[in-house]
């Protein structure tokens, strides 16, 4: 059997116990604070970066890991297994997945097959494709059936949220709307998905709970789903709303709740929520 080796990036928020658990090797995104750079869940814990992003009296900025990180990464595993598979933040969302395929370029002639992929996702969207990935190369599929199957489940997985206010989203220069359009959304709390990696709106909602009522129509619309997972920044108590309103279709125990990471969060600002959806791979 092949041995095979999933990579991936903290922007995907898989709990460090489960990545250690499935092999899951997880390069660490760095937080710049007042000029001094941190390894996220390395140096600094996300409860740690939150506090100093809340009290507002540093200046904190989150950073791709560097080509190098790949680079060092890649060298320890090529020659030691067969394939590896390093998936990332959406190639149109930052600089993760360039400084990843940058990192293969310069790596020498090996045995070992590195396949970089663009996620076209984000936070637990991108985890979900990887902590499947990784179950599946556990579970003995060959890495071509394997790279198929983590092709089709980028394309079967979704991610829906809403933010308190758009200045986050639009400073990160990652929103894909015409100034004109964005001027009309400052006074309301629109949803937004990612379509083919790309922050677009999705649908308008006035208030708060208008916006939680989109997620779970979001989650209703889809005619067969596997996994959902719901996502927050700040607001727990407004998880358990949606969970109460998911309950009748989707059972909440079955619901993975998980915080946003920081290099996320950074993006959306406090209040925001989010859901990310896989509907499986059965096409009948």
């Amino acid at each position: 059997m092949a041995k095979i080796t999933i990579v991936t990036d903290s922007s995907s928020d898989i709990d460090p116990e489960l990545a250690a658990e499935l092999g899951i090797e997880v390069v660490p995104v760095l937080a710049e604070v007042d000029g001094k750079v941190y390894r996220v869940g390395i140096d600094l814990n996300d409860d740690q970066i939150y506090e100093l992003m809340a009290t507002g009296q540093n200046r904190v900025q989150i950073k791709a890991p560097s080509s190098a990180a790949f680079e060092q990464i890649y060298r320890r595993l090529i020659g030691d297994v067969d394939y590896v598979f390093s998936m990332h933040l959406g190639a149109r969302l930052g600089s993760l997945h360039a400084n990843a395929a940058a990192a293969k370029s310069r790596l020498p002639a090996s045995t070992t097959r590195l396949e970089v992929i663009d996620s076209k996702s984000a936070s637990y969207g991108l985890g979900s494709i990887a902590v499947a990935a990784a179950q599946a190369a556990r579970a003995g599929v060959p890495p071509d059936d394997l790279s198929r199957m983590i092709h089709a489940t980028i394309r079967h997985t979704h991610v829906v949220f809403f933010v308190d206010t758009m200045e986050h989203l639009e400073a990160s220069g990652r929103l894909t709307i015409a100034a004109s359009v964005l001027g009309s959304m400052q006074r309301i709390k629109p949803l937004m998905i990612l379509d083919e990696g790309e922050i677009v709106p999705y649908e308008r909602t006035r208030t708060r709970a208008k916006a939680i009522e989109g997620l779970f129509t979001f989650v209703e619309d889809f005619p067969r789903v596997k996994e959902v997972t719901v996502l927050y920044v700040t607001s727990p108590e407004d998880v358990e709303k949606l969970l109460d309103k998911l309950d009748p279709i989707f059972p909440r125990d079955r619901v993975r709740v998980a915080r946003f990471g920081p290099s996320i969060a950074i993006h959306l600002g406090p209040g925001a929520m989010g859901v990310a959806v896989f509907e499986g791979l059965d096409e009948g």
